[in-house]
């Protein structure tokens, strides 16, 4: 809490005369619905209710303006709703594009944790490999979850997994209802902050229901806020794990389109094509029917999944890169 004229070393210079003369504090958002925001204060175990206006500073004009996860001030008063002051510059986002304009599912996270599962939606690489990329790129340490696994054989769930392990990121099998790999995830999250994404129906909310055993209660205060029913997540929700860190929890989508990938990151994440395309004749091949490229036989080999292949050139066609 920051009174007065403490208030000058903290606040930018254009400070208004109320953030001055008022009572300052800083939280973290942890869910928006509209202009209203639910913060959890800094150093209180509470939440309040805070309004984005047109008097509130934000550093980043050509992203969504707020999001879960956001680290915002507000002036705090006699009421309800309080009116939030500014939001903080974003050391991580995970965003998509929409009709060519950046909109960010999440803000100031460690961990992109990409959830797919084995069936019932089945496994989609191409979704898979968007979504990890956009991680990265958004300044996230990616994580690949693939749940329901405990529908598949053991082998078979090793297959969905083994492109994967050739990155440098985690990937881990596992369900919600058997409790299957929970264990190691619960390694993997301890004492960071996550954001869990993915395709609709992959289980994502089964599964943070799994790690947070009284998520119903804390789903009622927060929406206790904002007039929503029961979890659901049809809107972004940030809550804490109970062995430490915290999850924003997304809701699911049918697609996710990025911007334009960066080539070092087509390196990074499709290594084996890149191993492969060393064996073309030509330095241009672009994979597609040239003649001499050695992708065809990487991929009768085994060497390179057909599916691979073809999220990698669509990714190349968007990036304008060979």
């Amino acid at each position: 809490m920051l009174r007065g004229r403490e208030n000058e070393a903290v606040l930018s210079a254009d400070a208004s005369t109320a953030e001055l003369r008022g009572d300052v504090r800083e939280g973290q958002v942890v869910a928006v619905r509209g202009p209203l925001a639910v913060v959890a204060p800094q150093n209180e175990d509470r939440l309040v209710e805070c309004v984005l206006r047109k008097s509130t500073r934000v550093p980043h004009p050509q992203s969504t303006a707020l999001v879960v996860g956001d680290f915002v001030s507000y002036l705090s008063g006699a009421a309800e709703p309080y009116t939030l002051t500014e939001v903080k510059p974003r050391r991580s986002r995970l965003a998509r594009t929409r009709e060519e304009e950046e909109q960010v599912t999440a803000a100031n996270v460690d961990l992109g944790v990409i959830i797919a599962s084995a069936v019932e939606p089945h496994f989609k690489p191409r979704l898979v490999d968007r979504y990890l990329i956009a991680a990265r790129e958004g300044g996230l340490d990616p994580v690949l979850v693939v749940n329901k696994a405990d529908l598949l054989g053991e082998n078979e769930a090793a297959e969905l997994l083994e492109p994967y392990g050739r990155l440098s990121i985690e990937a881990v099998a596992t369900s919600a209802t058997s409790g299957m790999g929970l264990e190691r995830l619960t390694e993997i999250l301890r004492g960071k902050t996550s954001v869990f994404a993915g395709q609709s129906g992959v289980g994502k909310s089964s599964l943070v229901n799994a790690l947070i055993p009284d998520l119903d209660a804390k789903t009622g205060e927060i929406q206790g806020h904002t007039g929503k029913g029961r979890h659901t997540t049809t809107a972004s929700t940030l809550y804490r794990f109970p062995f430490g860190g915290s999850v924003i929890d997304t809701p699911g989508v049918r697609s996710f389109a990025m911007g334009q990938p960066a080539e070092e990151s087509l390196h990074e994440f499709f290594p084996e094509i890149m191993a492969a395309a060393q064996n073309c004749k030509f330095s241009n091949c672009s994979h597609q029917g040239d003649a001499g490229c050695a992708l065809p036989a990487a991929i009768r080999s085994g060497a390179v999944h057909p599916d691979r292949l073809e999220s990698y050139l669509t990714l190349v066609h968007r990036a304008g890169v060979r």
